[in-house]
């Protein structure tokens, strides 16, 4: 399959281009934010995968995006991993947030997935065959921690976007799904030391939720049958 990744150069994207691209049917792009501190990464990903390849995104600049909307088209894509985001997780209360970083939360994040998502919905009508997959997050599902306003939010668009997906593409056998993980401990969001430690003393499993086991999902879904459609993974080890 052709496989589209975005922010693929760390984290969870990272875990996912390693483990698909293990599998030589697959070819892999992944997006990634052209800057020093992914350099090293880049590298590794496309000089260890032969079946990889790095695509230079800004979320923050419109014409790059664009850019990548008219790849998609090229490409043949069979599958779409909205996984990027741009910005902290967590920031202040709700309260104490300007009502303009709500806004610039939603153009660097939900714009560009919004252009990219119908990009590659314009590709699987014509194959009439299509799988996109989204990132959400636990907090959608459980309790959300303080200062998760705009993240929160940001992510329930996008599952709700998810949901009109599944609905309206089904009979070109398109599907949209999502996996909302627990908090893992990738930097994208760090925490004090001694909140990490008392998660994972509360932990069923007594350890954080791994990249890896995510990626493992994704692969399940990527691999899974076309009548599993319109669900959201809840990935915590127990319900809450």
């Amino acid at each position: 399959m052709n496989i589209l990744i975005t922010g693929g150069s760390s984290g969870l994207g990272k875990s996912t281009v390693e483990l698909l691209a293990q599998e030589l049917q697959h070819n892999v792009w992944f997006t990634y934010l052209p800057d020093e501190k992914n350099e090293a990464s880049v590298y590794y990903l496309t000089h260890e995968f032969h079946n990889t390849e790095a695509i230079p995104v800004d979320y923050c600049e419109i014409e790059s995006v664009n850019r990548l909307c008219s790849l998609i088209s090229r490409i043949n894509l069979d599958v779409l991993v909205n996984n990027a985001y741009v910005g902290k997780p967590l920031s202040a209360h709700f309260h104490r947030i300007e009502a303009e970083d709500f806004l610039t939360g939603f153009t660097n994040n939900i714009l560009p997935t919004i252009l990219i998502s119908q990009a590659a919905i314009r590709t699987f009508r014509e194959k009439k065959f299509g799988k996109i997959i989204n990132i959400l997050t636990s907090a959608l599902l459980t309790f959300p921690p303080l200062g998760s306003s705009i993240y929160v939010a940001n992510k329930t668009y996008l599952l709700e976007l998810s949901r009109v997906w599944n609905k309206e593409y089904a009979r070109y056998n398109i599907t949209s799904n999502c996996i909302s993980p627990e908090y893992m401990d990738t930097g994208f969001n760090k925490i004090d030391d001694r909140l990490v430690e008392q998660m994972i003393m509360e932990h069923p499993l007594k350890r954080l939720l791994t990249t890896t086991e995510i990626a493992e999902v994704i692969k399940f879904l990527i691999d899974a049958s076309q009548q599993i459609n319109g669900v959201n993974i809840l990935v915590n080890a127990s319900q809450k």
